[in-house]
């Protein structure tokens, strides 16, 4: 009797064993996270706005997760270099990355990139929004948006305007509404943000169109006036000024925020969304972000996804027909 129960025991744990051998190792195992450091990648140069806002949103975020973040400069090709090392890393935690809207809904129409947004993305979170406006001198003889058309429909391509690199946000949203209005404007590409602001100053070129750490210092010191809001909501230091939003009916989607490559297991997405959603709330980043003139915007990462790629057909035609699209 004794030996018949002691075999329909070892039948039992060894039809358990077998059963729990076919099952995903995810459903009866959990590896802690995180127990050793996190790599935060930076597509962007050391010292910007966004190289400041992350470095700090990852030291906030160290005490939620209880593991250093390691932060690295990976820059190149629009963001392109760091967002596809992320992309081929290991869907494990530990590397993830930093970036804008940009290589997800612009780079991939402009050129031929190593990764597909739409299935090689995993969203964690949303920490900042970009906000981009079109400044002039002080002296210049321009004092609204209207004055500019007006102008340029007069004397097309004499008004020229400048931002960091082809194909960013507000570069596509002044030639969209160039497109709208019939005129022709002339771009003129730089490196950084502040050297087209410097540009601006220096009178070698007519405008800048950048974000609030560019020009809001300058903007202060009154020598320079802001003539149009480039995004969906009015800037607090110029109330009056009107949007391109309000006025055209669209706007560019530029948001800062911290992504994996696919497989990325729910609970540790949600860990780190959780974890540095409660780092945006920190005084430290709440003080900085005031400072640099950052809009602090949260957003979980299923509904950032859902947004970004409702916006991808959408921007891809906008390239094409602007002469941006690849060839």
């Amino acid at each position: 009797m004794f030996r018949i129960g002691k075999s329909i025991l070892v039948l039992s744990l060894f039809g358990v064993s077998f059963i729990m051998g076919f099952l995903p190792k995810n459903l009866y195992s959990q590896e802690p996270y995180p127990t050793r450091p996190i790599t935060m990648v930076i597509r962007s140069g050391a010292g910007g706005m966004a190289d400041t806002m992350t470095r700090l949103l990852c030291k906030v975020g160290e005490k939620e997760l209880g593991q250093p973040i390691v932060c690295e400069n990976r820059t190149g090709a629009g963001g392109v270099v760091g967002m596809s090392y992320v992309l081929k890393s290991k869907p494990d935690g530990y590397t993830l990355g930093a970036s804008t809207t940009g290589p997800y809904i612009n780079n991939p129409h402009m050129e031929k990139v190593p990764y597909d947004p739409l299935t090689d993305v995993t969203d964690i979170m949303v920490y900042f929004k970009y906000t981009h406006a079109l400044c002039v001198r002080s002296d210049a003889p321009w004092n609204t948006f209207d004055e500019v058309l007006a102008y340029a429909r007069q004397n097309p391509g004499k008004f020229n305007y400048g931002a960091a690199g082809v194909g960013v946000t507000q570069h596509i949203v002044m030639e969209r509404i160039a497109m709208k209005e019939g005129i022709k404007l002339s771009f003129v590409p730089f490196k950084s943000g502040a050297e087209p602001t410097i540009a601006c100053l220096g009178g070698h070129i007519n405008a800048v169109a950048q974000g609030p750490a560019d020009i809001v210092p300058h903007i202060q010191a009154g020598k320079l006036k802001l003539l149009f809001a480039l995004n969906d909501e009015r800037w607090p230091i110029a109330p009056n000024i009107p949007t391109v939003l309000e006025k055209y009916g669209f706007y560019g989607l530029s948001l800062q925020g911290i992504y994996g490559p696919k497989g990325i297991p729910e609970p540790i997405r949600e860990k780190l969304q959780n974890a540095f959603k409660k780092a945006i709330s920190d005084p430290s980043y709440v003080e900085a972000a005031k400072t640099l003139n950052v809009v602090v915007t949260y957003m979980g990462g299923k509904d950032y996804e859902k947004l970004w790629k409702s916006q991808y057909d959408e921007m891809g035609k906008i390239i094409r027909a602007l002469g941006l699209g690849k060839k």
